[in-house]
């Protein structure tokens, strides 16, 4: 009979080589042998957490502080499973037990970092980041960690000067690098490519920033997703370009996100010379009967969800059933803008009669746009959506979490980016009643 220390040596063989499947069935066999057995059952339910296994991961964790009280490790994976599945204050709870027990740990104060950002605490995050690379200097994803915290602070130009880690900790590599970099150097009479490197909310909000390097003499060519392209077509964003497609010839490279920190941007300097989309014109009368105008009656397009690739979306998208309260105000048009992810919450909670559904008729963001040229209002979670309504200048009204982007920094109701858009700010993590009980106060009555 194979003894439970084989079987342990074995698991931890296999972990070693690389063979995780084997190492973990061995691992089952372990805790079969030895229910207590609390590397056991924090290794399972580690690996249960990160495959999304909610229940089984919390069964396991919980048994394991139950035997092991002081296991920091434990500690600090079961407050990253709460924290992620709206559970911040059990988080919190566990996160301190470890801080006590582990105080010592780098990962311990990254993982308090990540829960201070979440329930909207910058300056607690940065001060946790700070300690955790006091332990661990090299640790990529605290130093990451530390500059959003900075740059949501308004440090910009120290938050900046470390964004670049954010390539450490992504599971894609920066593409072109095979082309030399720029990094602020004259830019005169050269060719530079300018690529998009995060999501569609963001190569709108900083596509603006490619008219300083134009108007600084650099031949631009900008790459974005197919679907975006449509939107910059005017001729004032340099060539642009689909993804994928081939490009001319370059001298030099930049991502998109690098040039708020070359061009040394603060909060008060974000530049803003007007609406910079193209709409289709001809789209636009298309649209406008779907949205007529009514007298006296706003007429008000809404979303619920972001992009939930998004890592922090579980907390920034607040989801259909929290915004039915708000969609109660009948004297109002009402229009659903949601696309794809996000449209099969109404299986279970279907939007109001009086609410017109015109997402299954969109078909891409020229149609948005178009849409959006119609409405007096956008009610809408932090998304690419908010960022086109306010690169369009249109009315809109943000939904903005505890868990903050940095763009729209730590308070405050108007935001440098869009002169047109209100930030509606959440006072407590996973309060999307309190922040739309504020809104539906806003609307005009």
């Amino acid at each position: 009979m194979v003894s439970v220390a084989d079987l342990v040596q074995a698991a931890e063989k296999a972990a070693d080589r690389g063979d995780g499947a084997t190492a973990l069935t061995l691992w089952r066999q372990v805790l079969d042998a030895d229910p207590n057995h609390v590397v056991a059952l924090l290794t399972l339910g580690d690996a249960a957490r990160r495959a999304g296994r909610v229940e089984q991961a919390e069964a396991l964790l919980l048994r394991a502080v139950a035997v092991a009280p002081r296991l920091v490790p434990a500690r600090c994976a079961l407050a990253n499973l709460l924290l992620h599945t709206g559970r911040e204050a059990e988080a919190g709870t566990h996160l301190a037990t470890a801080q006590e027990y582990g105080p010592h740990h780098a990962y311990v104060w990254r993982d308090t970092g990540l829960w201070r950002r979440v329930t909207g605490d910058a300056a607690g995050a940065l001060a946790a980041f700070e300690r955790c690379l006091s332990i661990t200097p090299d640790d990529t994803s605290a130093k990451l960690g530390r500059a959003l915290a900075l740059l949501r602070l308004g440090r910009w130009d120290e938050g900046f000067r470390d964004y670049h880690h954010r390539w450490s900790v992504s599971a894609r590599p920066p593409r072109h690098r095979d082309i030399a970099p720029w990094r602020g150097q004259d830019i005169r009479g050269r060719r530079l490519l300018v690529w998009d490197e995060q999501g569609a909310g963001d190569t709108i909000m900083c596509a603006r920033l490619v008219r300083p390097l134009i108007n600084a003499g650099a031949e631009l060519v900008l790459e974005m997703p197919a679907a975006l392209t449509p939107l910059f077509a005017d001729g004032h964003h340099g060539t642009v370009v689909a993804r994928g497609q081939a490009l001319p010839p370059v001298d030099m490279q930049v991502p998109l996100l690098d040039l708020p920190g070359i061009l040394g941007l603060t909060p008060a300097t974000i530049p803003w010379n007007g609406p910079y989309i193209s709409v289709d014109a001809a789209l636009s009368a298309r649209w406008a009967d779907a949205l007529p105008r009514r007298p006296g009656r706003m007429r008000i397009g809404f979303s619920w969800a972001g992009n939930p690739a998004h890592p922090g979306d579980v907390w920034r998208s607040p989801g259909l059933s929290n915004l039915l309260p708000l969609l109660t105000r009948t004297g109002a048009d009402w229009y659903a803008l949601q696309v794809a992810s996000g449209r099969e919450e109404m299986v279970t909670t279907p939007l109001p009669h009086h609410v017109t559904d015109l997402g299954a008729r969109i078909t891409g963001w020229a149609d948005t746009a178009a849409i959006l040229t119609h409405l007096d209002l956008l009610v809408t979670p932090d998304s690419a959506l908010a960022h086109l309504a306010g690169a369009m200048g249109r009315s809109v009204w943000t939904l903005i979490a505890t868990d903050t982007d940095w763009r729209w920094l730590d308070q405050g109701t108007k935001t440098g980016w869009y002169p047109s858009m209100r930030l509606f700010r959440q006072q407590r993590c996973g309060d999307w009643a309190g922040l739309l009980s504020r809104i539906s106060v806003a609307l005009p009555a």
